[in-house]
């Protein structure tokens, strides 16, 4: 799974005795063309923001009790500034949510 497809989870675990839900994002394309991959990247994260806030993760863990979550992108390739602001504005707007964007590069 990838950043490429946004109709699927590329990972989730719980942890913190079941009171954090953690969702992995594996992103492997480069930045040669920025816009299309901030795009991509945008439609990948708003899928999540919907698999939480329609509490579709109750159906892979039901006796969880669940008070926040991270979003871990995995980087592949080195990103660019404008990711790095695309994710901050992005944390800024979701932290209402008790959710935040976590930036793993290699």
């Amino acid at each position: 799974m990838s950043v490429l497809e946004s109709d699927k989870i590329d990972g989730v675990a719980v942890s913190g005795e079941d009171k954090v839900l953690n969702l992995l994002i594996t992103d492997h394309l480069d930045f040669k063309d920025e816009y299309k991959h901030l795009l991509t990247l945008q439609e990948k994260i708003n899928a999540y923001l919907g698999f939480i806030e329609a509490e579709q993760y109750r159906e892979i863990y039901p006796d969880s009790d669940i008070e926040s979550f991270i979003i871990e992108i995995h980087f592949k390739h080195k990103i660019t500034d404008n990711c790095r602001k695309f994710i901050k504005t992005v944390n800024n707007q979701i932290g209402e949510i008790n959710t935040i964007c976590i930036i793993v590069e290699n």
